[in-house]
């Protein structure tokens, strides 16, 4: 088993991508936003939450937007629940193939990043800036630049996070993550791959490092805790924690049968919601269970029938029951 060096607390474990709530017309549902807090707490899985995330439609954000539910839920959270925040610039026209300008977009994205150590935040989560790398026959240098900026000019941990889909210029080489370790604050990667000939390398380069490398797809985790692996990032941390967390201390434990077991439920929770969207449906299931949640999503989603909400909230709670109310996965077998 890999030996784990210490990271950052906020990176270890259940990290819940928080499903941003909005009311009918996008607006911020932020009385939502404290029950969805609520939820995740509940839990008793989740260690950290993740607000303006790429599942809670990070592009859309503007600035003010960001700093209100960052503050909205590191006030909801209870102690002990880490909150890590979304601080890349505004791309607000992304949707329409439209670029920041990249001056504004640095200066956006330092801006935040200080709001949030300013808040009591944990750590700011910064994507890779295709927005302002992407076609650019320098990008690698371009990226270098941008978290240079970022980091010099504040003050908290930095966490890198490379999304499925980045243009093959926007992606982390082996050359470009050493030049970007050289920055003492960048402290973490989300990387969301399935692919050991993608994870493999990097994980081997970080090994051994103050550095928390995060599992950016749930369905990797067991393969990626065994390449150093220090938490997960992905939709299960949302609606099925505690079987993401039974996948980490098996691990922990020795107990590869039992992360093998654990790793099996968690691809059968990405099956529940497959044809529809997620962030809907999970929304209209907390609503079923007495959070006050509006079902919307800014993307636009359309709202499922009451049959379908009942199957996937039928189904969640089947998946969740073996690896709740103090019940370990083991009692199952």
């Amino acid at each position: 088993m890999p030996h784990h060096v210490e990271c950052e607390p906020c990176l270890r474990g259940v990290i819940a991508p928080m499903l941003t709530p909005v009311n009918a017309d996008h607006s911020l549902d932020l009385a939502g936003a404290r029950e969805m807090c609520r939820w995740l707490a509940s839990t008793g899985a989740v260690s950290a939450v993740f607000v303006r995330s790429g599942m809670g439609r990070m592009h859309t954000f503007t600035m003010e937007e960001a700093r209100v539910l960052a503050a909205t839920a590191r006030d909801a959270l209870p102690p002990g629940v880490h909150v890590v925040g979304g601080a890349s610039g505004e791309w607000l026209g992304r949707e329409r193939g439209e670029r920041p300008d990249a001056g504004r977009y640095t200066a956006q994205a330092i801006e935040l990043t200080n709001a949030y150590e300013r808040m009591g935040l944990s750590a700011a989560v910064h994507i890779l800036p295709e927005a302002i790398a992407a076609g650019a026959e320098n990008a690698e240098e371009r990226i270098l630049a941008y978290f240079r900026s970022v980091h010099d000019a504040t003050r908290i941990p930095i966490v890198l996070y490379q999304p499925a889909g980045l243009p093959p210029e926007c992606r982390l080489t082996e050359r470009l993550l050493e030049r970007l370790l050289d920055l003492p604050r960048i402290a973490g990667l989300k990387l969301s791959t399935t692919d050991d000939e993608v994870y493999g390398p990097i994980a081997q380069m970080v090994r051994g490092r103050p550095f928390g490398l995060i599992c950016g797809h749930e369905g990797y985790y067991r393969r990626g805790l065994a390449q150093g692996a220090v938490g997960v990032i992905g939709q299960g941390c949302n609606g099925y924690p505690e079987v993401l967390q039974a996948v980490q201390r098996a691990h922990a434990a020795g107990d590869d049968d039992l992360a093998a077991r654990a790793e099996a439920d968690t691809w059968r929770g990405l099956e529940i919601t497959r044809g529809v969207d997620h962030t809907v449906a999970l929304k209209q299931v907390l609503q079923r269970k007495g959070y006050a949640v509006q079902p919307y999503d800014r993307s636009g989603g359309a709202l499922l029938s009451e049959t379908e909400v009942d199957r996937i909230e039928r189904a969640l709670d089947r998946l969740r029951e073996p690896y709740m109310a103090g019940r370990s996965a083991v009692e199952r077998a």
